[in-house]
């Protein structure tokens, strides 16, 4: 084929199987020595030390179909001999006499399956079965120097050498594959003095060639080979290449960033045999086992043996990742694949041994039962991505115009809809654009991609992106871009196709939102619900649902001392400042319609008007009494929810502003805080994206979801009820150590992200939920140690469930999907003023 591929053969083999060594225990002594009477034979017991001869033997076949490969020629790079390899796949190769001369004594030997000579002999063999018929009768070519025995049935023979006219007689065994003289003091071999290596190289027409460094030493080798390509290959047992992993990977089933490939392997101790499955083919590792590995106990039952210690388990499976960028070969595990450390160690020897990833491979610990275990080589989260270099967020496509844009000058930029910004950070939001790259790796679950996903923006980073030549060379230009899981596409475009692509995937028709304006007084949470958006926003009634959910008989944890201001108190405050007619002109003026700069000036003097009008002393009064003038808590939170906000088809995420106020202080007072959230409803981006969505402006209301504030938490994280790496059931968690940001992180600072695998049909210790981290946080407060503990994560998980069971009965949606796709975006705390380490939901809104 003209391409060549290396590995190594470290060690000598005189091993008879286990099989061979039974079988002639179970013999009767006696009885062999009667057949061999019946045939007039006697033994040979001979001494002597043999003859040096370098002995390379084995046998060869294909990697995926196991199947014999004859006419291999087999050469000895180092000293130019070269043999082939017989109808049976087997091959002897000699390498020359070292010591000393022959001697006339030392005539012929056995290796491995071989009868060999140093020089011409007169030699002829016959093979009988134990009762005495002849089944091989056969003269040998005087110079040939070796012989290598048939292929015979399985079990026990004699074959008997004649040399000129004498006749010598041995015990052999046939595994059916191979035949082996047992008889050890006829087996002689000689290690050579000499020390070095050979280089063995193995050639075969429509086969990769293949080169094997060995010692120089008598050596017995199992050799497989791969061809150009396969038709239906299911699997391989040994990965003697790197061109056999590209034959059968595919994308990983749960990953974030590009430039990995992915195959899946199980590890059947029964047969001894590592199956590396064709992932491209075989997504599942039961359906494989099901299918090639003769399980027939469905699903369940293989989920609870083969994923778990205990009697019935004899299958190991596990997937191995390949980062490009690293140029590592990363053995990962489900975290519900139960292993003790000595199975994870023999599992990695075993992978060791049938691969040709050497000191390549390496262990990522995802839980906390194998970060300890020795012997096994690991790779930390900070080295699994540091070389990675384009992470996929939102898998989407678009057209737009490339724009280069530090961070700095993100502020004073205009950007619009059809725009793609290449950013050299990630900012903390940004307006309606048709794409976005970042050039530093983002969480899944931050407002950036939040936003991304709720638009349907095409969403990935590329650390290399400032200074990619691809990149610069279409600034300014119109492109396509499409994000994909393994790499994008970035290419020219012509106007036609994207107006054409923009008119059937921009909104198009004006969307008129339901508005509340007369009902007054504060509004209860636990009467209300998901239909009183149009009264208390979408945060607001998405809270009223929370209060209604229980886990067990218990209501789930949420901030103490919740209610609403409905929208009324807006639409008075803006009415009785005169505002609302501001606003009526603002939006017909063509100037703020045409320039952005103008427009962003007039919502900013809009915002001010708001934050300086007087607030209604009766609202202040209600508010004041509520929280009882922060005589149990300190610090109340106000929070934005507007009709537009929260929704399923407007997420809203980081589109205003939630201020809190605190006792006795002098800014933040109560009549601050809700003049600066009512504020944030004409916020520069808010318009935009409503504009994008052809939000009617005069049918937004903004009203306030108000509960205690938490000023101290020791947890802040986000949490969605599906998987978002695989078809797996199971929650996304970002979860960062105190107020250290999710949706916003600063540079360089990881958090914990974790899967919350749902094992419904699968009992698991400890709750219903396997454990599963993807990275780690490394704020250095924490010491390397974990966000919040194991049993945090199951009680944050019984939550979810409940949350996610609830409003997919409950509460209107267009999913259209099964329990398991069903999505909540939830937001929770960790916090310990009331109690130690209580676990708060705060919000929860559907998520598309």
């Amino acid at each position: 084929m003209g391409i060549q591929y290396e590995a190594s053969i470290e060690s000598c083999s005189d091993q008879k199987t286990d099989l061979v060594l039974q079988i002639m225990k179970a013999l009767k002594l006696e009885q062999i020595h009667i057949y061999i009477f019946l045939l007039g034979i006697a033994f040979l017991l001979n001494s002597s030390t043999g003859f040096s001869q370098l002995i390379y033997s084995g046998h060869i076949s294909d990697v995926a179909t196991t199947k014999d490969l004859q006419e291999v020629s087999i050469t000895n790079l180092n000293r130019g001999n070269s043999v082939s390899s017989n109808a049976f796949g087997n091959f002897l190769l000699k390498n020359g006499v070292y010591y000393p001369a022959p001697r006339p004594e030392d005539s012929y030997s056995f290796f491995h399956n071989s009868l060999i000579w140093p020089y011409e002999l007169d030699l002829g063999i016959r093979i009988y079965t134990l009762d005495g018929r002849e089944i091989v009768k056969q003269e040998l070519d005087p110079s040939a120097g070796s012989f290598i025995f048939p292929r015979l049935a399985y079990g026990m023979y004699v074959i008997q050498v004649r040399q000129g006219k004498d006749f010598n007689a041995y015990k052999a065994f046939s595994n059916s594959s191979q035949t082996f003289i047992v008889d050890k003091r006829a087996d002689r071999r000689v290690i050579d003095s000499k020390t070095g290596r050979d280089t063995l190289l193995l050639e075969k027409e429509g086969y990769f060639d293949r080169k094997i460094v060995i010692p120089r030493q008598d050596t017995i080798m199992e050799l497989k080979m791969m061809k150009g390509s396969y038709e239906n290959l299911d699997y391989f047992t040994e990965l003697i290449d790197p061109i056999a992993f590209e034959l059968i990977q595919s994308s990983p089933s749960r990953s974030n960033v590009g430039g990995i490939q992915s195959v899946k392997f199980i590890d059947d101790r029964k047969s001894g045999i590592m199956y590396y499955m064709n992932t491209k083919l075989h997504k599942l590792h039961f359906s494989f086992a099901q299918e090639f590995l003769n399980f027939r106990q469905g699903n369940a039952i293989f989920n609870q043996t083969q994923y778990r210690e205990g009697p019935e388990r004899y299958m190991y499976p596990g997937s191995i990742n390949y980062y490009e960028e690293i140029d590592k070969y990363v053995l990962q595990l489900v975290s519900l694949n139960e292993m003790s450390c000595e199975n994870l160690k023999l599992m990695y020897e075993n992978i060791l041994k049938t691969s040709y990833f050497g000191d390549k491979l390496v262990f990522f610990s995802n839980k906390s039962d194998w970060d300890n275990c020795e012997g096994i080589p690991k790779i930390s989260f900070e080295e699994l991505y540091a070389g990675q270099n384009y992470q996929a967020l939102n898998l989407e496509k678009n057209y737009g115009y490339l724009n280069k844009l530090r961070l700095a000058d993100l502020e004073d930029t205009y950007l619009g809809r059809h725009d793609i910004v290449l950013l050299d950070g990630i900012p903390n939001d940004v307006s309606v654009v048709a794409g976005i790259i970042t050039t530093e790796f983002q969480t899944p679950l931050s407002h950036i991609n939040v936003l991304s996903n709720s638009r349907g923006t095409p969403n990935m980073a590329l650390r290399d992106g400032w200074e990619n030549p691809k990149l610069d060379s279409l600034i300014g230009e119109l492109v396509y871009l499409e994000v994909q899981a393994d790499s994008f596409i970035i290419r020219k475009a012509d106007i036609e196709e994207a107006i054409n692509f923009w008119s059937q995937t921009e909104p198009q028709d004006t969307v008129y939102l339901a508005k509340n304006t007369t009902t007054s007084g504060l509004i209860e949470l636990r009467n209300a619900g998901y239909a009183d958006v149009g009264l208390i926003g979408g945060k607001a009634a998405n809270f009223a649902e929370l209060m209604k959910i229980r886990v067990g008989s218990n209501p789930i944890p949420l901030p103490e001392n919740p209610f609403a201001i409905p929208f009324y108190y807006y639409q008075q405050h803006i009415e009785a400042a005169g505002l609302d007619v501001f606003i009526q002109d603002m939006l017909r003026d063509n100037r703020f319609n045409s320039d952005p700069a103008y427009r962003k000036g007039q919502l900013e003097i809009l915002r001010d008007s708001i934050r300086s009008a007087a607030l209604n002393a009766t609202l202040l009064e209600l508010v004041r009494n509520k929280i009882q003038n922060f005589a149990e808590f300190s610090s109340i939170r106000f929070r934005s929810s507007t009709n537009a906000e929260d929704l399923e088809d407007f997420s809203g995420a980081g589109l205003y502003s939630s201020h809190s106020a605190k006792k006795d202080h002098n800014s933040k007072t109560i009549e601050n805080a809700i003049r600066k959230v009512w504020a944030s409803l004409w916020n520069w981006r808010a318009y935009e994206e409503r504009s994008y969505y052809k939000i009617d402006h005069l049918s937004c209301a903004m009203g306030i979801l108000v509960h205690r504030s938490f000023p101290d938490e020791d947890a802040n994280g986000v949490l969605i009820t599906r998987n978002l790496y695989n078809f797996n059931h199971g929650f996304i968690i970002n979860v960062q150590y105190k107020e250290y940001s999710i949706v916003i992180p600063e540079p360089g600072i990881l958090h914990d992200q974790i899967i919350l695998f749902v094992m419904s049909n699968v009992p698991i210790p400890g709750g219903r939920f396997a454990i599963e981290y993807l990275g780690f946080s490394n704020v250095p407060e924490l010491n390397g140690e974990r966000v919040m503990t194991d049993a945090e994560l199951n009680e944050l998980g019984e939550y979810a469930f409940a949350v996610k069971r609830h409003f997919y009965d409950n509460v209107p949606n267009s999913c259209n999907c099964n329990f398991e796709d069903f999505a909540v975006d939830i937001e929770f705390k960790v916090d310990s003023e009331i109690s130690a380490r209580k676990v708060y939901l705060k919000q929860a809104r559907l998520f598309r």
